[in-house]
């Protein structure tokens, strides 16, 4: 028995101990290393950086394309020439060598503002991507607070299970003493030392749940999981959330609304592409050529050299490409009126989640009250209990029935507390307004 203490108490202060020199974690120092951390937010902003690039006039078609080529021939040949007079001339190594040079620029005039309208695209998927950004911050901050908050809740029982330790062990010396003065039975020292020996492997468990929650939050930091720290397990709520302006604010600035739109809108761009295709293009050239020659005695010429400016200008018209452009046309306004339907389907379900998410949250205020109270009983119940049981005037079964009451009274509002959180985050996000 005395070793069992020794272990217990060892126990104890081995886990405890390290929180003394650890830093603590606020649930606002989270959100911020994972906005700036999180593996996915790093990639999301990544892509959104991509689609920046992209819609520079860099890639606009709006700039000419400018090329230099050049190139040298040589050639070492024999030659039998005969001229027009009847003489012949044999040459062992008649040398003919070519130079040329040039600088071609070539611009697209018009090219029935498929161009134009490729260019705002770009421009669109960049704030498509933006908002995909926001999404994606938005979802990882939600999970951040869950998985914060899951961790403080396995703290807390971790707590809990450590105060049943003690009035276990409390217990357990109160039927010591009273079986030495002839007042209990040995039955009841060894249900007691049972009882805590179940607190004991309950809290080691407990322990081994919070390690490695603790464990899966610095993996949603995007840091080394061996990071220590201490979570504060105080929660602060805001002012109490108006359905209405819930309701407004996810109209105007929820996400996936904005997304919707947005999709809506480069679906009317891409018809506008493809329309395009319709009309003719314009294209011109300029260049500058340098040519010279170095020709055997066999040549009319013995040296030739050509140098000036080249300007060209075409027209293309496609009048019938086999009906393609047509059907693309047709199937690219059949998408947008897709998404049409799937943006108003979106705002419907939106409201549909709003008056849900807002329901729960009205619920967990309820429990988180009921369960408050249910904190003050249930103290007052064991305490008067164990007064009690400390006179003899109750039993051993009694005393651990009020002891596990104010330990799941204790879990139940902790629990509340955190729910109550999650849903009042869950409101924030359906507002869009999240991240102010």
């Amino acid at each position: 028995m005395k070793n069992f203490k020794i272990l217990i108490t060892v126990f104890t202060f081995v886990i405890i101990s390290p929180v003394f020199s650890q830093n603590v974690l606020t649930v606002e120092e989270a959100v911020k290393i994972a906005v700036e951390k999180n593996y996915d937010v790093r990639i999301g902003k990544n892509n959104t950086e991509i689609s920046n690039i992209e819609k520079e006039i860099f890639n606009s078609g709006y700039l000419p394309t400018v090329s230099i080529s050049g190139g040298i021939n040589y050639s070492d040949e024999a030659q039998n020439v005969t001229f027009s007079d009847g003489t012949n001339t044999n040459i062992d190594h008649a040398i003919t060598e070519s130079y040329n040079a040039s600088v071609t620029t070539e611009y697209t005039i018009f090219d029935g503002l498929e161009r134009k309208f490729n260019s705002l695209k770009n421009k669109q998927n960049f704030s498509l991507k933006t908002i995909e950004e926001r999404q994606l911050i938005e979802n990882t901050i939600v999970l951040l607070y869950d998985t914060y908050y899951n961790v403080a809740y396995q703290k807390q029982i971790a707590d809990n299970l450590l105060l049943n330790i003690e009035n276990s062990k409390d217990r357990l010396e109160r039927t010591k003493r009273k079986l030495k003065y002839g007042q209990g039975t040995k039955l009841d020292e060894l249900n007691a030392q049972v009882d805590l020996n179940n607190d004991s492997i309950s809290y080691a468990s407990a322990y081994k749940d919070f390690k490695n929650t603790k464990r899966n939050l610095n993996l949603l930091l995007g840091r080394d999981i061996v990071i220590e720290y201490t979570i504060d397990t105080t929660v602060v709520f805001l002012e109490k959330l108006k359905e209405d302006f819930i309701l407004q604010s996810a109209v105007e600035n929820n996400v996936t609304s904005l997304l919707n739109q947005q999709n809506v809108l480069l679906s009317e761009l891409d018809i506008k592409i493809n329309k395009a295709k319709f009309l003719p293009k314009i294209n011109g050239s300029a260049s500058y050529n340098w040519n010279e020659s170095i020709n055997p005695v066999t040549s009319f010429a013995l040296n030739n050299e050509t140098y000036g400016v080249n300007l060209g200008l075409s027209l293309s018209w496609n009048l019938f490409d086999g009906g393609k452009t047509k059907t693309k046309v047709q199937t690219s306004k059949i998408t947008r009126q897709n998404r049409e339907i799937e943006l108003y389907r979106a705002r419907e379900e939106l409201k549909a989640e709003v008056y849900n998410a807002y329901e729960d949250y009205s619920n967990k205020e309820f429990t988180l009250s009921a369960e408050n109270k249910n904190i003050t009983t249930n103290e007052l119940n064991f305490n008067r209990t164990q007064k009690q049981f400390s006179l003899g005037q109750i039993s051993a079964i009694e005393f651990r029935q009020a002891q596990i009451n104010l330990f799941n009274a204790l879990n139940n509002y902790a629990k509340a507390k955190y729910d109550l959180k999650i849903a009042e985050i869950n409101l924030l996000q359906l507002a869009g307004i999240l991240l102010e």
